[in-house]
């Protein structure tokens, strides 16, 4: 079987501190650690997946919100949609109906670009987004609240929780599937999904010279290297950060 794949070096350099949590190990007595695997600390796959999804579907809703074929879905199931996420649909930035599906049971009407590259429901995407790593170990630092009436640390407040500091730099390899004969599938053009009145496929890439080339410049690359905040505390001076992606 011949499946074909480019690979791209990501590198993530904390520009503020950093975190992304994971639960409490009680072992540990340290009340909010760093998300860690074998030891390392690591930006998650679904994290990054995550950050770098809501990134592709602000820009197609802001370069090319006029087109119904351009415009994300929500990827979540309909009976979930929160009241503020349904207004968001009503106001045509993302797609009705909730996130794209294709299976026995049902079908959306075509899979949107996000779906096209993440995955929709019943299928996978084309591109596979890595945990990120570093060596370099988390500082705790401390958390307390103030008791309002009398202007002191209330008693029993006093939190440790782990975090990175700046500097620091994660690196990962993403891949993007480029052609899989068995499937007849390639980057930049239409998947052989079985086709109905109510169901077009990917109809988008058909339109408006979407290679392959530019869905990976325009779409994945330039997309992650706009990330700019990532992770917890935000509001605590937390998760600024920069991206850069090269071809490994």
């Amino acid at each position: 079987m011949t499946v074909e794949y480019r690979q791209f070096q990501v590198t993530l350099v904390t520009e503020e501190p950093f975190r992304i949590g994971a639960l409490e190990d009680v072992m540990s007595g340290i009340h909010n650690p760093v998300a860690t695997v074998g030891g390392r600390v690591v930006v998650q796959g679904s994290s990054l997946k995550g950050a770098l999804r809501a990134n592709v579907e602000d820009y197609l809703i802001e370069h090319y919100g006029d087109d119904p074929e351009m415009r994300p879905c929500i990827p979540s199931s309909e009976r979930t949609l929160s009241p503020d996420e349904k207004i968001l649909i009503n106001k045509g930035l993302y797609r009705r109906g909730g996130s794209c599906m294709y299976s026995q049971r049902q079908k959306s009407p075509s899979i949107c670009p996000v779906c096209y590259l993440f995955g929709a429901q019943g299928l996978v995407g084309f591109v596979r987004v890595p945990y990120l790593y570093t060596d370099v170990s988390p500082e705790a630092l401390y958390a307390v609240r103030i008791d309002r009436a009398a202007g002191v640390v209330a008693e029993g407040t006093n939190r440790e929780y782990q975090i990175m500091r700046d500097g620091v730099e994660f690196t990962g390899v993403l891949e993007v599937l480029m052609k899989e004969a068995a499937r007849d599938w390639e980057l930049g053009r239409p998947r052989p999904l079985q086709r109905t009145n109510e169901f077009s496929g990917d109809k988008w890439v058909e339109r408006n010279g979407w290679s392959a080339e530019r869905i990976i410049d325009e779409l994945i690359v330039q997309r992650l290297e706009s990330l700019h905040l990532l992770g917890g505390f935000k509001s605590k001076g937390c998760g600024k950060v920069s991206v850069t992606v090269t071809e490994a």
